[in-house]
């Protein structure tokens, strides 16, 4: 099934405007510093979008929103539910625009590449949630509350989990080696994560998160303790809970996950760059090395115009009334902040607007 929209009322921005505007600016954004959409031209466009469930309903709003100010775009929201069933319509032409609350999996880039010559374009259009069980949430590293570490880096992180150490350093094994002292200094590390590969060939998002982000596309080490979801309790909850009853234990999670026994870890790209523990505010402006973002992804071939319906719902979703929107969605994602928003929009003017 799907949604169509073609012409609902203008009134729905202004009736909507006041209780957009404090979940927004309490996102730690402020809306005056967007631009405004103000549509210079009119224009006449089909959109098909399809991906992840969690963005259906910021689609559905976007598209109300977009009717209402550009009433001869048609937009049909289909109800899929992975960003990859999205991915697949993209390749296969059914859709005009995937969803993506996750980064692209390399597989998919290299299947678009080998189909089209080139890759698919992507546009982040907001940024991942804080501290929920959903919503693109960014990852905290855990540790035992017994343990005297309380920082570490993501040179560190690869260190420990990637058997290629693309980042330059050597394995580390000890706690010992991250600086820990005393009688912690010969302890083995163990490492906890969720499971590196599901049934369809690809990592869970998470997953293809933390190898792309921190092991820089390089492969999990041998030895890593794989979670994976049981009844009563999901992979993110068991890498919490096993870190809560093993001292020795470090693992990747969200916030949300929190559990009696563990802390977080501030986090640094380097040993040598500033540390963030991970407060909503580092995570909206992406201090914080860990945090997430979302996306929508389209079919653009080198020196091509974007569709005019396509250029017109982008300015939107990047303006100050889009990004209300975003403030407004019941998964929490962060409001793009005015120099995100920006760097997005240059993006689309480098692209050809």
């Amino acid at each position: 099934m799907q949604d169509t929209v073609r012409v609902p009322r203008r009134a729905f921005l202004f009736a909507c405007a006041s209780a957009l505007v404090a979940p927004y600016l309490n996102a730690g954004s402020t809306a005056s510093a967007l631009p405004a959409y103000l549509p210079q031209v009119k224009v006449t466009g089909r959109l098909r979008f399809s991906g992840a469930d969690t963005m259906h309903d910021l689609v559905a709003a976007w598209a109300r929103a977009v009717s209402g100010l550009q009433p001869h775009i048609e937009i049909d929201n289909a109800a899929t539910k992975l960003s990859a069933d999205g991915f697949e319509a993209l390749l296969d032409g059914r859709a005009d625009v995937v969803t993506f609350v996750r980064e692209p999996f390399p597989a998919e880039i290299d299947a678009f590449t080998r189909r089209f010559g080139y890759a698919p374009t992507l546009i982040n259009v907001a940024g991942g949630s804080y501290a929920t069980k959903g919503g693109t949430h960014a990852l905290a590293i855990f540790v035992n509350a017994t343990n005297p570490i309380t920082h570490i880096s993501l040179d560190e992180l690869d260190a420990i989990y990637s058997r290629d150490h693309r980042r330059g350093g050597k394995a580390i094994a000890t706690w010992g080696q991250l600086g820990v002292g005393n009688d912690w200094e010969p302890r083995t590390i163990h490492a906890y994560g969720m499971l590196h590969r599901r049934d369809s060939g690809n990592p869970p998002g998470i997953v293809n998160f933390f190898q792309q982000r921190v092991l820089r596309g390089g492969e999990f080490r041998d030895g890593i303790e794989e979670q994976v979801d049981r009844p009563g309790e999901t992979a993110l909850d068991a890498i919490v809970h096993r870190v809560a009853d093993d001292p020795h234990g470090i693992g990747y999670s969200g916030f949300a996950y929190s559990a009696p026994g563990t802390k977080t870890l501030a986090i640094a790209e380097t040993e040598h760059a500033p540390y963030y523990a991970g407060t909503p505010a580092e995570v909206a402006h992406r201090d914080y090395p860990l945090s997430r973002q979302i996306y929508l992804g389209f079919n653009r071939a080198p020196g091509q115009a974007l569709p005019p319906a396509l250029r017109e719902f982008l300015l939107f979703a990047l303006s100050r009334q889009g990004q209300l929107v975003v403030a407004n969605d019941r998964l929490r994602f962060f409001p793009l902040t005015a120099e995100q928003a920006q760097a997005s929009r240059r993006t689309l003017v480098d692209i050809g607007e």
